[in-house]
């Protein structure tokens, strides 16, 4: 009798502590989407008054949210049960061993490793602070170095951090572009753990090097950064490159960043300087993105925040919050509390760091946009690609062309994500039908996400640095390979 009372108690203890844990869990949650909801209010509210929603877009904006609303409670339901469906069966077997014995989990154990699942997750956030030292790029280390600075960039190189590697200056450099709003750490996301897609080009000896947007709080050039700006600028990191190590430069952006470097390539500036362009899941016609280019389009100022000398910024906290609400079936706080503990449990309470990395980044690596790089990014979701392949976006006043690439020499190595639903793979590919019949364009697909190739550079099934078998059976290489055959001397800048 002792030992059963001894029982109830430690399961009341543990029930509690899971309830506690659950409700601890969804208020963090709770709060800090109610916190970006509330942020994005007060900005559109005060872009009202200046410039105010007409019927029509109102009625757009208020038929999005409810599809919105819908989507998300119809998600927690359809999450939430298979949740509770999961438990039943556990516990029910859990209850099974206790009654009639045998091996298996007893309902003892059953609750108490519910309740330190779900503890786990309500102190998620301890995990995802303990993490900053390791995630990311940390510039002030000796790991890397300033090499070259413009009003709006910092130019650094990424050393190698492999035993035994030393900078091979004789091959072909790489500049990493990372998009403006996701900033640039997801670039070298746990670079110990070998989760770094930088280091993965410097590992190898690769001559390898960061473009770094300046703090957009501090500096004025990058708030009211352009296109032009950016290119310009580009092509001055661009001539330090050839002028070091005698070759001309690879670009290599990711997402948003890689249609900055093909803009920047497709208007000549860099033509004797960079010839070989090197795409992440960019989203080459951001119209073949329905989950984007279906939101409501709003005057550019409902986006807009002021700095405190005035100039107006595309706010990130609003931005990141549009991103999440297209995937809005994954991104409630319910079903990321729920996904958490499916993650705990899956990995026996050891889930290693890559989720605290990750979800440091989603959610603490938000960066305001300077207005014209937003507007910019804006009109390639919105508007397609011409049918002669002139892109809907400019550069010094001055069309852009894909068919171009081919008249210039350059060689495009372009990889996409075979599940992602942000940039589709019809958007990543959008450009290459302009490119037929010519030895320009080099199409690689990837398993996984749309940051997969980020976070897990040397996955199995398609390791940067090698070849394999890509996501539709075709042999490919991986960027940093393509990188490396890239480097031939006969390539040098002359």
């Amino acid at each position: 009798m002792g030992a059963l009372s001894v029982s109830v108690g430690d399961l009341a203890a543990n029930w509690w502590h899971y309830v506690i844990s659950l409700n601890r869990a969804l208020e963090r949650e709770r709060a800090e989407f109610k916190d970006s909801c509330l942020i994005a209010a007060d900005i559109a509210l005060n872009a009202s008054r200046q410039n105010p929603m007409s019927w029509s877009q109102l009625s757009e904006v208020l038929q999005h949210s409810q599809l919105m609303v819908n989507r998300g409670l119809l998600s927690n339901q359809e999450q939430l049960t298979k949740f509770i469906l999961d438990q039943v069966e556990d516990g029910i077997k859990a209850s099974t061993t206790t009654l009639l014995g045998g091996e298996g989990e007893t309902f003892d154990a059953f609750v108490r490793r519910q309740a330190e699942v779900m503890g786990a997750v309500a102190n998620f956030n301890d995990q995802v602070e303990n993490i900053k030292d390791e995630f990311g790029f940390h510039f002030d280390s000796a790991n890397y170095q300033l090499f070259a600075e413009t009003p709006s960039f910092l130019m650094y190189q990424v050393l190698p951090i492999k035993d035994g590697v030393a900078v091979r200056n004789e091959l072909k450099p790489v500049l990493l572009v990372p998009p403006y709003m996701l900033g640039v750490n997801i670039l070298s996301f746990l670079p110990f753990e070998n989760k770094s897609y930088a280091h993965a080009f410097a590992n190898e000896g690769v001559p390898t090097y960061v473009r770094v947007v300046k703090n957009i709080w501090e500096t004025e050039a990058v708030q009211t950064m352009t296109p032009d700006d950016d290119c310009t600028q580009t092509r001055t990191l661009c001539e330090k490159l050839v002028e070091k190590h005698g070759q001309k430069a690879t670009l290599n952006g990711t997402c948003q960043g890689g249609y900055i470097c093909m803009m920047n390539m497709l208007s000549g500036t860099l033509q004797d300087v960079c010839d070989t362009l090197i795409s992440n899941v960019t989203p080459v016609d951001g119209t073949f993105s329905e989950a984007i280019s279906g939101m409501p389009q709003l005057h550019d100022n409902f986006v807009l925040s002021p700095m405190p000398n005035g100039n107006m910024v595309a706010n990130g906290y609003l931005l990141s919050l549009g991103m999440r609400f297209v995937a809005i079936d994954q991104e409630t706080p319910l079903i990321t509390v729920l996904n958490m503990a499916k993650l705990q449990k899956a990995t026996k309470g050891n889930p290693g760091k890559t989720p605290a990395a990750l979800y440091r980044w989603l959610r603490k690596e938000r960066v305001h946009l300077p207005p014209a790089i937003a507007r910019m990014s804006s009109i390639t979701f919105q508007q397609p690609i011409a049918e002669d392949g002139t892109l809907p976006v400019s550069l010094y006043d001055k069309p852009l062309n894909i068919r171009d690439f081919a008249r210039m020499g350059v060689s495009w190595y372009q990889n996409y994500a075979i599940k992602d639903n942000l940039v589709t793979p019809p958007c990543a590919m959008a450009g290459n039908r302009f490119l037929e019949g010519t030895d320009v364009i080099e199409t690689v697909a990837f398993p996984g996400g749309h940051v997969a190739i980020l976070t897990s550079p040397y996955g199995k099934k398609a390791p940067v640095d090698g070849t394999f078998t890509d996501a539709t059976g075709q042999k490919a290489r991986g960027p940093v390979r393509f990188q490396l055959d890239r480097s031939a001397p006969s390539r040098r800048a002359p």
